[in-house]
């Protein structure tokens, strides 16, 4: 009966000693398996928010209405972001992969019953696939360069048209599941539309409204973001754990990395900074790489984005860059270069950009702010003595100007500018000092 018992108890303290190896196991195991669920769910979040941010970046700044008479409007919604509407309504259409079109670049400028969706600058169309989630165009073989994109509302498209205002080279893409209604439906509703035409200035074609044209003008308190900040983002690797400072008048230069050739760039003045980084000598080789390379640097600094757009591009000198949009109309004077100018060459890249960020909007002033027709301003700056040819661009945008009363909010005000020797100036910057006329 004791060896019974004994037995009895031998086997009682293996079970317990099995069970806890069993349950050990059991959870270290699933620790594991939840710290690597935690790491690849970061990992998606932070390329679901990359994804987001790329697609708000990279849109159409002007969406311009063409009637069955031919007659052409501006369309803006205030109640809701028109470009992001339409666009989530175009991924839903399917492409195919893009070819060159025998359709003539100004009969599609002045085709009926459509829209036109306008870049700033240049796009690629593999990038157009990548933030339409459009696979034929992303990994189409062959890249264009287009400004804009033209199909027609009359009736469900099957052709969709990417236009480049340079070379006025059109090419093609045959759509299916297209349906024009629902874009029809919010051109309708919106509450902001301007007459205008499209003029031809330095070879392209640019926006002239035809009549005057009323804008709200805004405030907002901004954001001086500290230098700390910047250094965490684009010096805090281990190569950069160093980072040694000097200060010379207003600039604080931070340098960093191995043999120090990271260098951040701070004007206190100005709130400018500029980020060196002597160790990237990669220049991206095509249009799409450079605007994803791009992109990947505005990302790196920190800044919100939100009311960032991409705003030029220059593939000949590798150089890019972003500016804030309020309501549709790009800002000017937020610093020398807009929001964000970027560059690449085989010594190294550089990061221009701005630590004053808009915050959120504040009371302004209830008076809307009635502007010109573009052919008055026009006639105004030849009359100064400027001559068309040397006339870049002329556009409707913010003057970013620090409120007297309080430096931390910015009043933002509509008006002409003009776009002469590479250099953005009010129309009447330009008509009262007149640099630009001997040049």
């Amino acid at each position: 009966m004791r060896k019974t018992n004994v037995l009895v108890r031998i086997i009682l303290i293996i079970a317990i000693l099995i069970s806890l190896v069993l349950s050990y196991l059991i959870w270290t195991n699933n620790q594991r398996y939840e710290r690597r669920s935690d790491t690849e769910s970061a990992v998606n979040t932070a390329l679901i928010s990359n994804q987001q941010a790329l697609n708000q970046v990279f849109v159409p700044t002007e969406v311009i209405h063409v009637d069955r008479q031919g007659g052409q409007k501006l369309v803006y919604n205030h109640k809701e972001n028109l470009v992001l509407e339409i666009r989530k309504l175009i991924s839903k259409w399917s492409f195919r992969s893009s070819h060159r079109s025998t359709t003539r670049y100004n009969d599609l400028l002045k085709q009926t019953d459509s829209l036109q969706l306008v870049y700033s600058d240049q796009l690629s169309t593999q990038l157009f696939g990548e933030v339409t989630k459009q696979d034929s165009l992303k990994s189409s073989p062959t890249d264009h360069a287009f400004d804009r994109i033209i199909f027609g509302l009359d009736d469900d498209p099957t052709q969709v048209y990417f236009l480049n205002d340079q070379t006025q080279t059109v090419w093609q893409s045959r759509v299916s599941k297209a349906t024009a209604a629902p874009i029809t439906a919010l051109i309708e509703k919106c509450d902001f539309k301007a007459k205008v035409t499209q003029e031809v200035l330095s070879g392209q074609p640019r926006l002239f409204f035809q009549e005057q044209v009323s804008l709200q003008p805004y405030s907002y308190l901004i954001n001086r973001r500290n230098e700390t900040m910047y250094i965490s983002a684009l010096m805090s690797s281990d190569s950069n754990a160093n980072v040694e400072s000097r200060e010379s008048g207003g600039q604080t230069v931070y340098y960093g990395g191995g043999s120090y050739h990271n260098q951040l760039i701070v004007d206190h003045r100005s709130d400018q900074l500029e980020f060196v980084d002597n160790s990237r000598t990669t220049v991206p080789e095509s249009l799409n790489r450079l605007q994803e390379s791009g992109f990947t640097m505005l990302n790196s600094i920190g800044n919100p984005l939100t009311d960032i757009r991409y705003y030029s591009v220059d593939d000949t000198k590798k150089t890019i860059s972003f500016r804030s949009f309020v309501e549709g109309f790009p800002i000017f004077q937020q610093s020398d270069f807009g929001a964000v100018k970027i560059s690449f060459s085989r010594s190294g890249s550089h990061i221009k950009f701005s630590s004053r960020v808009l915050q959120v909007p504040v009371p302004a002033g209830s008076d809307l702010v009635t502007l010109p027709a573009t052919n008055t301003v026009l006639q105004k700056l030849l009359s100064a003595g400027y001559t068309k040819d040397k006339l870049q661009d002329l556009v409707i945008g913010y003057q970013w100007v620090t409120n007297q009363s309080e430096s931390d909010i910015v009043d933002l005000t509509p008006t002409y500018y003009a776009k002469i020797n590479d250099r953005w100036q009010t129309y009447q910057d330009w008509i009262n000092d007149k640099t630009g006329v001997a040049n």
